[in-house]
């Protein structure tokens, strides 16, 4: 398997399951209910919510500059109040979470070896760096949902 093709892997394995730290995104998230994805705590400004939108924001940002779409980041950086009233809602939200990194990851997975140690976008670092660091990001922030997620549980 070629490099990319081990780093889309990576992306799906936590999202899904079999990854170096064993728990996953959707295993964390299937559980969380809307009451809980809203709820702000004294560990964090964002919510649960918040933080799975901003990912997906991510998630679909990467997808788009790898498909050479220089996309401006604006200063909400996908953390946006995603203003979740229904279970549908929170439903909906994770499942284009789920969408948007298979379609980061398979993105990824048709990178060729070569444009890997090209620039993301001109001036920018690497395709390999972005990527990488982007699967680093995923690992963050998913230890910020399980903390909040045992957080809230834990305080009633």
């Amino acid at each position: 398997m070629k490099v990319a093709g081990y780093i889309a892997q990576h992306i799906l394995d936590v999202y899904q399951g079999g990854n170096w730290t064993e728990v996953n995104v959707a295993d964390t998230l299937k559980d969380v209910t809307l009451a809980e994805a809203n709820t702000v705590t004294a560990a964090s400004v964002n919510t649960i919510a918040t933080l799975v939108n901003h990912l997906t924001f991510w998630n679909r940002a990467m997808t788009a500059r790898l498909n050479d779409i220089d996309m401006d980041i604006p200063d909400t950086n996908g953390y946006d109040d995603p203003r979740l009233t229904t279970e549908a809602d929170w439903q909906r939200l994770k499942d284009e979470h789920i969408k948007s990194a298979h379609e980061f990851a398979d993105t990824v997975r048709s990178i060729t070896e070569e444009r890997l140690h090209q620039p993301i976008v001109p001036g920018r670092s690497s395709i390999y760096k972005n990527v990488q660091g982007s699967v680093e990001h995923i690992h963050y922030h998913l230890g910020q949902i399980v903390l909040l997620k045992k957080l809230i549980r834990n305080s009633h």
